[in-house]
């Protein structure tokens, strides 16, 4: 067995714990489950205090994650919303060796630790995160592994500096640069992020300054999309690139800018694709019909060109 059937295999019992209940996710790790709930249910409701924690990965090694935003990672050694599971399972069937990627908003470096797995010493990956307290983890996480480098930028469509909003540990993946991505959201009521200064990039300049060759590239910027999309205009056009992943909002979750990077991705000759059950593409044309037909708030979709590279 070669180490993408390993990774298939140990990615299907984890995608069953969680779709499991309660006593099946006890059965799959006993003592990272009490102890997660124990923090996620009691101590950080009274403490408001996160704790960095190791959570075994299922493709080897381990990563710090901080409880409670990383909790599925460290109960599961994955992320472990169905579009995450099927993204995973897309990266361990497309990506090979000696390949690049390029991960946009990073947080802990799951995805960034999966791709280097794939790409393995000859490959490179490049994870970027904009958000401090998430960035200081990423860069523990990424210490020892030679084929990924990680920057604190803000992925945009000009250099300079950017104002970037940070929530409280537990909100700490809606970090964004649009201030207004969830403010009708219930748990935003309550909670108000921390606006700081970050250094913002064009991801085409930052590739070119690294030197990368970029087959793939994922994107998570909760509500930045059309901005990083704006800044990829060469990459679009590069021999290498071959697929872009990007979390694409239901229309009810204000995904202006997701529209707007796909229409920006359509003038360049890049078509949408839903990732099925297998890790397979379909043609999906109509993203947000797609989204309603499957009753999705948000699911993960391929880009790739019309006329793909050899």
């Amino acid at each position: 067995m070669n180490n993408r059937q390993a990774y298939l295999q140990a990615l299907a019992k984890v995608e069953k714990a969680a779709r499991g209940n309660h006593f099946q996710r006890l059965a799959f790790a006993p003592a990272r489950y009490l102890w997660g709930m124990l923090h996620s249910k009691l101590l950080y409701p009274i403490s408001g205090s996160s704790r960095r924690q190791q959570a075994p990965l299922f493709f080897g090694g381990s990563m710090e994650v901080l409880l409670p935003a990383g909790l599925d990672i460290y109960l599961l050694g994955a992320k472990s919303h169905d579009s995450e599971i099927r993204l995973a399972r897309f990266m361990i069937q497309h990506l090979g060796k000696e390949m690049g990627m390029l991960d946009v908003g990073a947080h802990f470096g799951f995805f960034s630790r999966l791709g280097a797995a794939l790409v393995e010493e000859g490959g490179s990956v490049l994870a970027v995160e904009a958000a401090g307290s998430t960035y200081e983890v990423l860069q523990r996480n990424v210490t020892g592994q030679s084929s990924i480098e990680a920057i604190r930028a803000a992925a945009s469509d000009e250099e300079g500096t950017a104002t970037f909003y940070e929530f409280p540990a537990l909100y700490s993946e809606y970090n964004t640069l649009e201030k207004g991505q969830f403010e009708d959201a219930e748990w935003r009521k309550s909670i108000h992020p921390r606006a700081v200064q970050v250094p913002a990039y064009r991801m085409d300049t930052l590739i070119g300054q690294q030197g990368l060759l970029v087959h793939f590239i994922k994107i998570d910027v909760e509500g930045a999309e059309a901005q990083v999309a704006a800044g990829l205009s060469n990459w679009f056009s590069s021999p290498s690139a071959r697929w872009l992943a990007m979390e694409f909002l239901a229309a009810e979750r204000h995904n202006e800018g997701h529209l707007q990077a796909a229409g920006y991705l359509a003038e360049y000759g890049w078509r949408p694709f839903s990732i099925q059950e297998d890790g397979s593409l379909v043609a999906c044309p109509d993203i947000e019909a797609y989204l309603e037909r499957r009753g999705l708030d948000s699911d993960n979709i391929v880009f790739q060109p019309e006329v793909r590279p050899d």
